[in-house]
């Protein structure tokens, strides 16, 4: 299957410099049943640029952002 960025389809959700969050949040709504792609954007010269951005489908942005939000806080509450 090939997914373009470019299409109307798809929308990002969520950008991060973190790899491994970014997989963590395509895993979570992967569960969630939301599909949902990374574009690794991060400079292989210089890795401080650039960022992951996570995409899902149009139909499922306002459910995916949900799911986001409450992954995150339920991460920030367990470091503190």
């Amino acid at each position: 299957m090939i997914l373009s960025t470019e299409s109307d389809n798809w929308q990002i959700v969520y950008k991060t410099e973190n790899a491994m969050q970014a997989e963590l949040l395509k895993n979570d709504l992967e569960n969630n049943e939301i599909k949902c792609f990374i574009v690794n954007k991060k400079d292989t010269m210089y890795p401080i640029f650039g960022a992951n951005i996570l995409y899902t489908q149009t139909s499922d942005v306002n459910v995916a952002k949900v799911i986001i939000e409450v992954f995150l806080n339920k991460n920030e509450s367990e470091i503190e």
